[in-house]
């Protein structure tokens, strides 16, 4: 099975070494949210994400983080709704 913290840690240390790897970003929204047990986790995911578009060089790399970035909008609406909180 995947280890996941370290896989976050690995992560963490990609974009530190180069803010420009977009598909770090990706990638650490996808396993933080995965992991997310509230809200705010899952809010820090969207904010990691905005961080991640001011480093997209092509529509493609764009278009993956805006992506991700909609889906986590709408499952933290949809928790904050259901008062999941």
């Amino acid at each position: 099975p995947p280890d996941i913290p370290e896989s976050i840690r690995l992560l963490e240390k990609a974009i530190e070494v180069d803010p420009q790897f977009q598909t770090a970003y990706v990638h650490l929204g996808q396993f933080k949210l995965s992991t997310a047990t509230d809200l705010t986790t899952a809010k820090e995911v969207v904010a990691l994400y905005d961080k991640g578009l001011d480093y997209c060089r092509t529509a493609d790399e764009l278009k993956d983080i805006v992506s991700m970035r909609i889906l986590t909008v709408a499952q933290v609406d949809a928790a904050a709704m259901l008062k999941m909180d």
